[in-house]
């Protein structure tokens, strides 16, 4: 499985940048994911490293793929929602990994 920055799934992704949310926004991102290999898969996210660990909660990132099934060589636009809480207070920025996983076969 691959997660990717372009429709092609050529460009391999490996960081978002969320840019600058107010307390209270949200920001959408598409990525791609390609089903790579030859048995067809369940997607999943979940998300890891918080950084500050406060963050956590206050921000929070969903998706629109959970539990999707995936063909082989299939893909699949999803959407990243990245939401922050308008009581939001002490965190500047942040960092999280974000998994994207494809299970079964």
């Amino acid at each position: 499985m691959g997660v990717y920055q372009n429709s092609d799934c050529t460009q391999s992704l490996t960081l978002i940048d969320w840019g600058t949310i107010s307390p209270g926004g949200s920001v959408t991102k598409t990525i791609y994911v390609k089903n790579t290999g030859n048995t067809a898969i369940t997607l999943s996210m979940t998300k890891s490293g918080w950084n500050p660990t406060s963050a956590n909660g206050p921000i929070t990132i969903t998706w629109n793929r959970e539990s999707m099934n995936l063909n082989p060589g299939a893909s699949t636009a999803a959407t990243l929602t990245l939401n922050v809480s308008s009581s939001i207070s002490g965190i500047t920025s942040f960092s999280v990994n974000i998994i994207i996983a494809g299970t079964g076969g």
